[in-house]
């Protein structure tokens, strides 16, 4: 193997030990960058992230306060330290499927009741914001 072989698979392993540590740096209470979102993460909570902060699917942080995103919403509460307020994350993906059954009158959608997420999405959504 020549040095210039070399020299490009150790670039190589070094941008692939990269990539799979930035769902590691995402997953320690942050939504990820659009660029990590880029990067087609397999990280169940990576993927949830990413779905938190596009506008187009959750747009969560249009409500929320979450770390991590530059826009901060002030409808819905501050979301952090969910594991203090959902006994585990089935109770969380129930809030987020269907939250009128605990508040009909709640600004909330039901994501999953209303087809805006799957229910496979939605449970993506559950790993990441569990992370926080």
């Amino acid at each position: 193997m020549g040095t210039k072989t070399a020299l490009r698979a150790v670039r190589g392993l070094v941008m692939g030990v990269g990539l799979l540590l930035a769902p590691l740096a995402m997953a320690a209470g942050r939504a990820p960058t659009p660029k990590e979102c880029a990067a087609h993460p397999a990280n169940p909570a990576v993927k949830g992230g990413c779905l938190v902060i596009d506008r187009a699917l959750g747009n969560c942080m249009a409500c929320h306060v979450i770390a991590g995103t530059a826009m901060d919403g002030n409808v819905g509460p501050a979301l952090r330290n969910l594991r203090q307020h959902f006994p585990n994350k089935q109770a969380l993906f129930q809030q987020i499927y269907d939250p009128t059954i605990a508040n009909p009158h709640t600004a909330m959608p039901p994501f999953g009741k209303d087809h805006i997420l799957t229910k496979a999405q939605i449970r993506e959504v559950v790993d990441f914001l569990w992370t926080l």
